[in-house]
């Protein structure tokens, strides 16, 4: 069989959006919606204005320090490129330059590549033409007056200016001598902290704690998954967003022994009896603040560069920050959107990653942490499903201690039948949504439109796995005000109307689907600029080989994938971490493909960018 494709060099935006909206097909167009008919799937539009801040246009021009800031007692000082290791007069005698150097060396190789590559400035003594500084704890510097057999790292700082502090321990991890079962990740804990340096600088964040946590491990961890091309790990601590996802988005310590929630700043976290700290929080759970699932999904869906905007612009908290920018009905469809493709484990390139610290944690038994503890809370059997009793005419109650909290989200899985799925949305707590999402059996992840009360309707044009529908309902709150926000929990009900039989066992793993990895979502029209199909070419070739080009200004990660017209997806194409510069690239698409139009789409740098093409089979 022999196979011609043309490009259709001729469409514009305009025949763009006729041909989604003929098919049937929610369209956005600058910020708009194409109502869909009851039941169709739904299209995630796309943000606008677009969330990207790239910190090399603020720090352009920054050359290696040669001196070292002069702020401290120190006895003696070792530099090298970036860095400098100051230490006291009581220096702990496993302290040498077999583990100083290294460290320099390690410190300089992570920054270079988050400055050089990924755009991140350093920290303010590097802007200020003084080297970064790591200070030794308990060597006698003005730091501190602790003995050097203590233990510990972390951020700290001198007058103005941040730097990190580091026991003899974490040093020590370095020296190739060192046996220790946990120097690997010892190391990676001094470049933490020297990212914490960094951001300590940075304008965005003063009240988001839990972002100051998790917006680091996500730097560290992206920084190494670009530089390697391996997406299938990331920390255990992002268990508890995908185990909990009643937890609000930005909570430090997540669910708390009452009930309530820690807020973005630990606030309600700490407490005291004696000078000795009682637990306040849950087993894992509590480590919540160091995950960084939402990070990544803003990073793989709004493009990498929604991360330096956040610390740039939102100066106090993140959600409210986001709100000033993208206003106040995208900012709770972000939640909502966020907590769908997190019910679907829809992360793109993370989500086998994901996947894999849910599952490290699903059934577990979560209670107080340590003792002494607050409060002797009931025992929680660890699942990301919301239990729910049925009065017997199709009336699904929430349990009420795991109701969302604010920005929180239940997952509800429906066992179905048909062709069609139907609930009534009832909610009792205010700005709720109601959203039904699943993954066919070929790894496509599909949503329905979002309702704030009454039906909320999917039709199941592919098979669902494992006959399962989510209901995810969703609270949108993103403002923190005080211990009254932090300790609400939202309710609902949930009316069985069509196609779901019965509420399906909670402890069942119906995310363990086919996870598509790059491109996963029917094509939206990116809205109508001089550069919404210029970046994307498609030569047209015989047989079963076209060739794409595209240029990218700037490296990034690069999805590519083609759809049918009614948005169905066709094929993943090979993409990734790509260079700067012009890329060409041969697809081979296969023997399935029949004579039609199809839309070739690519995301890079926040955008998406389209182009039609024929088919033709002789």
């Amino acid at each position: 069989m022999k196979q011609v494709f043309q490009i259709w060099i001729f469409l514009t935006h305009t025949t763009l959006l006729m041909i989604f909206t003929l098919a049937g097909i929610l369209v956005t167009s600058l910020g708009s919606e194409v109502s869909a008919a009851q039941g169709d799937l739904y299209i995630w539009p796309k943000y606008s204005p677009t969330l990207n801040y790239n910190f090399r246009d603020e720090f352009p021009n920054l050359k290696e320090p040669i001196k070292n800031l002069k702020d401290c007692n120190e006895a003696g000082t070792i530099s090298d490129g970036w860095w400098t290791f100051k230490w006291g007069p009581n220096k702990n005698p496993l302290v040498t330059e077999a583990a100083i150097k290294p460290l320099l060396a390690r410190m300089n190789k992570d920054f270079a590549y988050f400055r050089d590559t990924m755009g991140w400035p350093p920290d303010k003594r590097a802007k200020e033409g003084y080297r970064s500084a790591i200070y030794l704890y308990g060597s006698g510097l003005c730091t501190d007056n602790k003995p050097n057999t203590e233990k510990g790292g972390w951020q700290s700082s001198i007058g103005a200016y941040p730097m990190v502090l580091l026991s003899y321990y974490p040093v020590y991890s370095f020296d190739p001598k060192c046996t220790y079962n946990d120097r690997i990740s010892q190391m990676g804990a001094c470049v933490h902290e020297g990212i914490h340096s960094v951001l300590a600088d940075l304008p965005g964040c003063k009240k988001a704690a839990w972002f100051h946590e998790g917006g680091n491990t996500w730097l560290q961890q992206q920084a190494y998954a670009q530089q390697t091309n391996k997406y299938s790990n990331m920390g255990f601590l992002n268990g508890p967003a995908f185990l909990a996802p009643f937890m609000p988005i930005e909570c430090y310590s997540g669910w708390l022994q009452d009930g309530s929630f820690g807020g973005p700043s630990a606030e309600g976290v700490n407490m005291f009896n004696g000078g000795k700290q009682t637990c306040t929080w849950r087993t894992f759970l509590g480590g919540h603040q160091y995950g960084n699932v939402f990070p990544t999904f803003l990073g793989e869906w709004l493009g990498l560069g929604s991360i330096p905007w956040i610390w740039r612009n939102c100066s106090g908290r993140v959600l409210e920050g986001i709100s000033n920018k993208l206003g106040d009905e995208q900012t709770r469809r972000l939640i909502s959107e966020y907590r769908a493709k997190q019910a679907l484990i829809d992360m793109k390139k993370w989500s086998n990653a994901c996947k894999a610290v849910l599952d490290a944690r699903f059934g577990s038994n979560i209670g107080p942490e340590w003792e002494p503890s607050w409060i002797k809370c009931d025992i929680w059997k660890a699942t990301p499903y919301a239990k729910t009793t049925n009065d017997g005419s199709g009336l699904l109650t929430p349990e009420a201690r795991t109701t969302p909290g604010w920005s929180g989200a239940n997952q509800v899985p429906l066992k179905i039948s048909g062709k069609m799925v139907t609930v009534d949305f009832q909610p009792i707590g205010k700005n709720m949504t109601c959203q039904l999402c699943y993954r066919a059996v070929d790894g496509t992840p599909v949503y329905s439109s979002i309702v704030k009360n009454g039906v909320c309707s999917l039709r199941l044009d592919k098979a669902p796995n494992k006959n399962v529908v989510i209901a995810v309902v969703c609270n949108t709150d993103y403002i923190y005000v005080d211990d009254a926000t932090r300790k609400a929990h939202f309710d609902y009900r949930l009316k069985l109307v069509e196609g779901a039989t019965a509420a399906a066992d909670i402890y069942t793993r119906w995310y363990d689907a086919k996870l598509l990895t790059t491109a996963t979502a029917p094509p939206s029209v990116a809205p109508a600029t001089s550069t919404t199909l210029s970046g994307l070419n498609i030569y047209s070739v015989q047989g079963s080989r076209m060739t794409i080009s595209y240029d990218l200004p700037t490296a990034t990660s690069v999805s590519l994938a083609v759809y049918t017209v009614a948005g169905s997806l066709v094929q993943e194409i090979a993409g990734g971490y790509r260079s700067e510069g012009t890329h060409t690239q041969d697809v081979l698409l296969g023997s399935k493909v029949r004579s039609g139009v199809y839309i070739m789409r690519m995301s890079a740098h926040s955008n998406t960018f389209l182009r039609a093409f024929r088919v033709v089979v002789k």
